[in-house]
């Protein structure tokens, strides 16, 4: 085994993770957060691929101190891998101290753990606790052992983090997004199944590939769904609008309509960049009211905007309009607001009477909104 052969066993891997650069490095201006993401990952799964070379080059060697540094540093370098792959499959998921608390915490015991076998190397029985390697009978190469359980402490990490990502993918991709969820759920199926064959195979080879090709289709997912944005305010567009009124109107049972207050004002007295900027500033209010697990947001044309709740409550959707209200009040700009909700079980209100009980209700608080401001309506 030669530094040849590494470059022709993980020809595959390089193409993959060539593609993988060309992408990130073209959308980095646009999408630089995940771009960096997918670098770092990238980065990674490569590293990871010499790790398992070098091993694999200890073994045959006969070099067990060589083959213990680099097992301990790919038993470190995987949980980190799919923690990385954690976040990057739930980019737009709203994440506070206790969730970023919750998946490091893991990291630095899984790194106190495998650092035991190169620090005790030479010290019985510690040398022997996580793993091991013994020379064979030949007394040319050397053979892989494991020790305790506590050998299953990464793999066991690394289910908890696959566990964390189908849990925050169910509650991102509820409702609406459930069967565009199905994408992300798939991609850790496929890693989960390679994580269990690499734990009962004793193989390390299988990771770096399986989570580079779900990271590259992960990756088109995430621009995917990004090209169904409004640019100016990062809402769902119109177009993804009337596609989620013809796609999910059964599930659909709460809007919210939502117009501007003197846009045109703006426009005319200040100029169409301070109106960008209103409704940039409103767009920010709506996104951080909705509970994003059921509700969706769209900006439908110029000033108008729509909230669509996907099998909700109606109190649910009541605290989101007094949410957005109260929001509204502690800004420079408002908007007339008009909500319906359609109650699915006594049937009494079809989606197309929702949408126009809504509109209703909108324009009857715009009108307040003058009738109270005295100011002419134009």
């Amino acid at each position: 085994m030669d530094i040849s052969s590494y470059f022709v066993i993980n020809i595959p891997l390089f193409t993959i993770s060539i593609v993988m650069v060309f992408l990130a490095f073209r959308n980095l201006r646009v999408r630089k957060k995940e771009s960096i993401f997918f670098l770092v990952f990238t980065l990674i799964v490569l590293i990871l691929s010499v790790v398992v070379f070098m091993e694999k080059y200890s073994q045959a060697k006969g070099l067990p101190e060589v083959g213990t540094v680099f097992t301990s540093l790919g038993y470190i370098l995987r949980p980190i891998l799919l923690y990385i792959f954690v976040l990057l499959t739930n980019m737009e998921f709203k994440r506070g101290r206790g969730f970023y608390l919750l998946v490091t915490i893991p990291l630095l015991v899984n790194l106190l753990v495998y650092l035991i076998p190169v620090i005790f190397m030479k010290v019985e029985p510690l040398a022997k606790l996580i793993f091991y390697y013994q020379m064979n009978d030949d007394g040319v190469s050397a053979s892989f052992m494991r020790g305790t359980f506590l050998n299953f402490i990464s793999h066991a990490i690394c289910f908890f983090y696959l566990g964390v990502s189908v849990y925050v993918s169910t509650v991102r991709f509820h409702g609406k997004h459930r069967r565009d969820g199905m994408v992300i759920i798939m991609c850790v199926v496929l890693v989960l199944a390679t994580v269990a064959a690499e734990m009962i195979t004793t193989r390390n080879d299988l990771l770096n590939i399986v989570c580079e090709i779900c990271a590259m289709v992960n990756y088109i997912f995430i621009m995917t769904i990004n090209s169904s944005r409004d640019p100016l305010t990062n809402l769902y567009d119109r177009r993804t609008y009337l596609e989620d009124l013809s796609r999910y109107q059964d599930i659909v049972n709460g809007v919210i309509m939502i117009d501007m207050n003197e846009l045109k004002f703006v426009n005319d007295n200040y100029g169409h960049q301070t109106g960008d900027e209103a409704l940039i500033s409103l767009a920010k209010v709506f996104e951080s009211s909705i509970d994003q697990s059921i509700m969706c947001a769209y900006r439908v044309s110029g000033d108008e905007f729509t909230i669509l709740m996907f099998q909700g409550k109606i109190e649910q959707l009541d605290e989101v309009a007094t949410k957005i209200r109260e929001k509204m009040r502690e800004g420079q700009y408002t908007a007339a607001i008009g909500t319906c909700f359609i109650d699915k079980k006594s049937n009494e209100t079809t989606f197309q009477e929702a949408l126009r009980k809504a509109e209703e209700l909108m324009y009857i608080d715009k009108n307040k909104y003058y009738d109270t401001t005295g100011r002419a309506r134009r």
